[in-house]
């Protein structure tokens, strides 16, 4: 199941779906909904599209896009909806965050088959649409980025946030090995060295001052700041995934160029990346949903 929750830049809808098989209704109809009087279970089903660039031989793969075929047809719709979509439910038991409500959206749509994965686009930034599949589900979260200052500056706010997470959780005595499942992939990479070298210098840096635990003093307290990491483990959660700038993926569009989803063409850019990818989904819990 692939879901898309980057509500304000929508596109795998269009990528994974030809226009027949768009479902009704996406992500945005259903917070919407959700707000007003809800989505009963009969209608679920009109929430997820099959895609046609897989088989049941092969795998299938659903896709609940962020925009359904009945917005599509009123785009001058699609905006106010937008704006309603990420504002809370007011409920009798009280106030529903966005995030509590697309956890409660995913679980739902979950349910509906055996999943043997769910794959979740979320959208990039700073805000609470993103909290659900950072630090919500349980989940593998590969934060995509390119070397650049950028992507560095807006990782150090996020992972400073998360930080506070952490310290919330271990003085309240939970776990915050959660931290463990942010994983930064390394996109758009080039054979500079010094660019490799700067951009893993860089992850390391930012994982030890805010996600790992500090060293302690003289030995002291090692058994309780245990979440730390050498810089060389290639195992390590800071250790990044590596795509490698190819341009001929800068007009990548399956569904009007199926070629583009055969095996010659996709590997030479993508296969250490899959294969890691495969290495996260074995050692996943089997149950998708956690």
């Amino acid at each position: 199941l692939v879901i898309d929750l980057d509500l304000e830049a929508p596109g795998l809808g269009h990528l994974l779906l030809e226009d027949g098989r768009l479902p009704d209704y996406g992500v945005v109809d259903f917070l919407v909904e959700d707000g007003v009087g809800g989505v009963g279970n009969d209608l679920l089903r009109r929430f997820v599209g099959t895609s046609q660039l897989t088989s049941s031989s092969g795998g299938v793969v659903d896709v609940m896009p962020a925009i359904g075929r009945k917005s599509e047809d009123a785009p001058e719709n699609i905006l106010a909806k937008l704006s309603r979509a990420m504002i809370e439910d007011v409920s009798e038991t009280g106030t529903v965050s966005v995030g509590q409500q697309v956890s409660s959206m995913i679980d739902r749509i979950v349910a509906l088959g055996s999943y043997d994965a769910v794959l979740i686009d979320s959208r990039a930034g700073l805000a609470e649409l993103a909290a659900p599949a950072v630090i919500g589900l349980g989940a593998t979260v590969l934060l995509f980025g390119t070397a650049q200052t950028q992507t560095i500056e807006g990782y150090r706010a996020l992972f400073a946030a998360l930080q506070l997470l952490a310290q919330r959780d271990t003085s309240q005595g939970r776990s915050a090995e959660w931290r463990l499942a942010l994983r930064p992939v390394y996109a758009k990479a080039s054979l500079n060295a010094e660019s490799a070298d700067r951009f893993h210098d860089d992850i390391y840096e930012l994982y030890s001052e805010y996600l790992y635990d500090a060293e302690p003093e003289n030995g002291a307290g090692a058994e309780v700041a245990s979440l730390r990491f050498n810089q060389q483990d290639a195992s390590a959660p800071h250790a990044p995934l590596i795509i490698p700038f190819n341009p001929a993926f800068v007009d990548f569009d399956p569904s009007r160029q199926p070629a583009q989803l055969t095996t010659a063409f996709y590997e030479q850019s993508f296969r250490p990346f899959l294969d890691a990818v495969d290495r996260i989904l074995e050692a996943a819990p089997t149950d998708p949903a956690n």
